[in-house]
């Protein structure tokens, strides 16, 4: 009898939510874009393991930019509620923190956390204005190329825009007899965001400045010389159709070698050296121009939404989640791709010649990080002014459309308003 009569005390207890937060675990719901999904399901792992009373659950997200940017944009407008913490780049970490949705993170971490992020990532805290991510890696855009292709041709990569071109045209050719080319020089991706990644790569290489492209409708003369230029390689050495080549286009193109050089991020790094491929992948500098390596750069971590339930109803196990993150051991899961975020993972030379096994751009990459570029995004604006800028540059660049010059006004007009000053 009394034995039921617990029972009846235990079932009642639940029907009415008395005593259930110290029975079921506190709940995190975490999004991850399929380029994160490997690391971050580790990161999970680990943290559970220590944190029994947590459960973390993973929604896995698209594998395609423009999926991931619609998935991302609705969540921020409608400050969805079913997520916690995002796995989201510099883009969406600018336009989520002028919304009002992320989390200011900075009253939440210790002063020896902040110290030990590498400065390229104190860069993004003056940016978004405080501590609006949990940084996982930094990243940089680099120039691959055939070993082999190389050797056979009896040609040294590249080191000047001029070189590029040369180079590459020897590259470009019909090696089956039929007439059409099957082969080219070089392979890059032609998708609206990267579209604006790579005119930014050539425009920072001229001296040039994103937001003075054409300032009073007359084209800067080094934002011309730069489109210019990608628009001379896209016609010349570069695939037809450039505008549907994507990730898995550009890299089938370069592995199965009918590209001779491929511009990327460090994941095809990986690829290489993980598939033991770095006899025949090499890295440049990217791209080979007047002004030296210089990069487009772009990071990834996580964010917190402030209107997630889980975040609202257990806002100290969400906070100790994403201070996980911080964690040297964790930062060493997290920068397989890229280079690590933090000083004292940068430093420690054995992880570092570790990770060089895994990834062939590592011993590249303090070099590049000298010349990376924070991008300037108009707060609030970053989704568009990204999008925005690779489908204007298109025009020129693949399509033939328009002119350099026009091209370049009607940028310049599109940009004005967007980095305009508020008028609040």
């Amino acid at each position: 009898m009394r034995r039921v009569w617990l029972v009846l005390v235990l079932v009642l207890g639940i029907s009415l939510g008395i005593g259930t937060l110290s029975w079921a675990a506190a709940k995190i719901v975490f999004y991850l874009p399929a380029w994160g999904l490997e690391q971050g399901e580790k990161v999970v792992a680990l943290f559970e393991k220590e944190n029994p009373d947590v459960k973390v659950e993973i929604i896995k997200g698209p594998s395609t930019w423009d999926e991931h940017v619609g998935r991302t944009s609705l969540w921020v407008r409608t400050k969805y509620s079913g997520v916690d913490v995002l796995y989201e780049d510099d883009v969406f970490t600018l336009d989520g923190a002028h919304a009002g949705v992320w989390e200011e993170l900075t009253p939440y971490l210790s002063e020896e956390e902040i110290n030990d992020l590498a400065d390229l990532q104190k860069e993004y805290i003056k940016i978004h204005g405080g501590v609006y991510r949990i940084p996982w890696w930094n990243g940089m855009s680099y120039m691959y190329y055939r070993k082999d292709l190389f050797e056979k041709e009896g040609v040294a990569p590249p080191q000047t825009w001029e070189e590029l071109l040369v180079i590459g045209k020897r590259f470009t050719r019909d090696t089956t007899g039929d007439g059409t080319p099957d082969q080219w020089g070089y392979v890059t991706q032609g998708t609206p965001g990267e579209m604006y990644n790579n005119f930014c790569e050539f425009l920072y290489q001229a001296g040039g400045e994103e937001w003075e492209l054409a300032p009073g409708g007359i084209p800067d003369a080094r934002a011309k010389q730069a489109l210019e230029f990608m628009t001379e390689v896209y016609r010349n050495i570069a695939p037809p159709a450039l505008s549907a080549i994507g990730y898995d286009e550009s890299r089938g193109l370069f592995r199965e070698g009918k590209v001779a050089m491929l511009r990327d991020w460090a994941e095809t790094g990986r690829i290489a050296a993980v598939e033991n491929l770095s006899d025949i992948i090499g890295v440049m500098n990217f791209p080979a121009g007047p002004a030296g390596p210089y990069g487009i750069g772009h990071c990834w971590g996580v964010v917190v939404n402030k209107y997630g339930a889980n975040f609202k109803a257990n806002k100290d196990q969400v906070i100790e989640f994403v201070r996980f993150m911080l964690r040297p051991e964790v930062h060493r899961l997290t920068a397989v791709y890229e280079g690590p975020a933090l000083n004292s993972v940068l430093n420690d030379e054995g992880y570092m010649d570790e990770l060089a096994k895994e990834n062939i751009v590592i011993p590249y990459f303090k070099e590049f990080l000298k010349y990376r570029k924070v991008r300037h995004f108009p707060p609030g604006q970053a989704t568009p002014y990204h999008e925005g800028i690779g489908k204007i540059v298109t025009k020129a660049a693949i399509t033939g459309e328009q002119g350099i010059e026009e091209t370049l006004v009607e940028l310049q007009k599109w940009i004005d308003p967007l980095i305009a000053p508020s008028k609040e």
